[in-house]
């Protein structure tokens, strides 16, 4: 009787977590985070101020690192992060429900150099939204003005090699279609090629000019 107990007592636990993620998962704990919608936020910064703010409410969190369930928020949700001489980092979360790349560029879905690689052991099971977020704020106080080059320099060279291995990732898997698709199917699988990648190019654009923007807009001592 008391087996039949414990029995049904985990299999409600597990219930619980998989509906609505009810228990917070712990990062040393990969089997609870397995079964839970909740997203486990870190940054190098520290005080940061967050807010998530989905289509009719609006969530704060103060402390680094917390957990968040995404999954009470109705998508899509806008993430913005702050804090003292520091640029605000936004980041905008849909669901992700395809994972593979090329179909999710091509049909313009929400690509990041930080999703590109997500597959569905990175979301919740039922939301769809991130386990995990790190949070990157870029500085926006420097001494001089060699400083403040230097370092968004920096920046852009490892925006770059970002969308470069998303580049590099696209070209390998048009390459494999090429290689195992029959001549009838070329032209749709080039034509899906050619919009991803051209896709890429977009937003790599659109990231350096945010990158100049804030580089522009930075202050000096």
């Amino acid at each position: 009787m008391r087996r039949s107990i414990n029995f049904i007592s985990k299999l409600m636990t597990g219930f619980c977590l998989l509906i609505s993620g009810c228990a917070q998962p712990v990062s040393d704990n990969p089997g609870l985070t397995k079964l839970s919608e909740y997203t486990f936020v870190t940054s190098h910064q520290t005080k940061l101020m967050c807010e998530y703010n989905g289509t009719y409410t609006t969530v704060r969190h103060t402390k680094i690192p917390h957990f968040i369930n995404l999954s009470i928020l109705k998508p899509p949700i806008k993430v913005r992060c702050s804090k003292e001489n520091y640029w605000d980092k936004v980041i905008v979360l849909t669901p992700i429900r395809t994972f593979n790349l090329l179909d999710r560029l091509a049909l313009r879905q929400n690509v990041t150099a930080q999703n590109s690689n997500y597959s569905r052991a990175n979301v919740g099971p039922l939301s769809g939204l991130p386990r995990k977020l790190h949070i990157v704020l870029r500085k926006k106080s420097f001494k001089n003005a060699d400083e403040r080059d230097l370092y968004y320099a920096e920046e852009a060279r490892f925006v770059k090699e970002n969308w470069d291995a998303v580049a590099s990732k696209i070209n390998k898997s048009c390459q494999t279609k090429k290689n195992n698709h029959s001549e009838l199917s070329l032209n749709i699988e080039h034509a899906a090629c050619q919009k991803a990648k051209e896709q890429i190019k977009k937003l790599l654009r659109n990231d350096l000019m945010r990158l100049e923007v804030e580089r522009r807009g930075s202050l000096l001592e």
